[in-house]
């Protein structure tokens, strides 16, 4: 079973959850959408609970089957604005040479894999959209019920601040940047939105330079080297913003996506440890990362307790491959019954034809090892 998992580790890592890599294109608000050509558009604001503004530009990202998109970055007072469904790629917009299915996905959130735009609209209603900012865990908002199929402002998304007894704040350096610093840094989110990757990684080295005690602005070059396949360059920027702040946790998640497209087992379970060990609630996609790490490492009871933990974060069920993992997990463990169980609830939580045809597969296969198994231990965790 192993090298099966392997193989579908690899499916997870570059087409089903491989967060944080594509950059939606955010569009103009004048004009009324076109469902048949440009999707619908989607607008909203993100807003600190407290009631404080945020510090700086936010991160939003959509989530549908536990995968997670960025769809556009805030302006300075929380506005954002972002197109579902529209036909134009990041590879396209980046002038191509894209030929990898993670970063290669259509921009805003076109979750379906056709070309036909209605059809990928009417995939989004189970989906959400999320904000990122450091220090801070956001609020999902469901996009059906706010909005319905015709798109809309969603309201709110509201980020609430991390409880500090995980030592989790805010980067101090975002705060004692001097001004021209923070001047590039928001001049490279405005030209992110504008697909002007090249200029923004100017800004953002300037920014660097200028300061270079600035983690926020290291992690943002780090993405956009990482979008533009500078892996190296991406490293570096990442390990420079740990290195500035071990408390800031974006930078570790960056090093978590270089590991896991690398299948850098050993390093995926130790980065996604270290996000954990800043914040024992860290996402669902954490737990499902470190999970995956240790798993082939074949440390199988690491793995089982990342994959619950996870699943104990995800009551909005927006991330199915927990279910799957755990499954998975139990089958080597031979616990078949519970891998039945929770096999079961990942088929009925996805709609991909793909991932159905897998997960049945996988369903017959621990069909065929309990009946030939000697009567399993009772599991107490289960």
């Amino acid at each position: 079973m192993k090298s099966t998992f392997l193989a579908l580790s690899v499916f997870f890592l570059f087409v089903c959850v491989f967060p944080s890599q594509q950059f939606g294109q955010n569009r103009s608000t004048q004009d009324a959408p076109d469902v048949t050509r440009a999707g619908v558009l989607i607008s909203g604001k993100v807003v600190l609970d407290d009631g404080t503004p945020l510090p700086h530009s936010a991160v939003v990202q959509t989530m549908c089957k536990g995968q997670k998109r960025i769809a556009a970055h805030t302006d300075s007072r929380g506005r954002f604005s972002f197109t579902i469904g529209e036909l134009n790629s990041v590879s396209e917009a980046m002038g191509g040479g894209f030929e990898d299915a993670s970063v290669s996905a259509k921009g805003g959130m076109s979750v379906g894999d056709t070309p036909n735009v209605a059809h990928n609209l009417r995939e989004w209603r189970g989906c959400g959209v999320l904000a990122e900012l450091e220090g801070f865990t956001s609020e999902v908002a469901e996009l059906m019920a706010r909005t319905g199929d015709e798109g809309g402002d969603i309201g709110f998304v509201t980020l609430h601040r991390l409880a500090p007894v995980h030592g989790l704040t805010l980067s101090p350096t975002s705060a004692a940047a001097p001004g021209p610093a923070k001047m590039a840094l928001e001049k490279a989110y405005e030209q992110e939105k504008n697909n002007k990757w090249n200029a923004a990684k100017k800004s953002l080295q300037k920014a660097v330079q200028i300061y270079p005690n600035y983690a926020v602005a290291w992690f943002e070059l780090g993405r956009v080297q990482f979008l533009q396949k500078d892996r190296e360059g991406a490293i570096h920027s990442f390990t420079q913003s740990v290195a500035i702040d071990p408390k800031f946790p974006s930078p570790y998640l960056g090093l978590m996506q270089i590991a896991s497209q690398g299948q850098q087992w050993k390093a995926l379970a130790d980065v996604t440890a270290k996000v954990i060990s800043l914040d024992s609630a860290a996402s669902p996609e954490v737990w499902f990362f470190n999970g995956v790490g240790n798993y082939n490492l074949n440390q199988l009871d690491q793995a089982e307790k990342s994959a619950r933990e996870g699943l104990k974060l995800d009551g909005g069920h927006h991330f199915p491959k927990l279910e799957y993992l755990l499954g998975i997990v139990l089958e080597e463990q031979k616990d078949y019954s519970g891998a039945n169980e929770h096999m079961q609830a990942y088929l009925h939580l996805i709609s991909d034809p793909r991932e159905v045809e897998g997960a049945q597969k996988e369903l017959a296969e621990i069909a065929r090892l309990s009946t030939t198994a000697a009567p399993p231990k009772p599991n107490p965790k289960n």
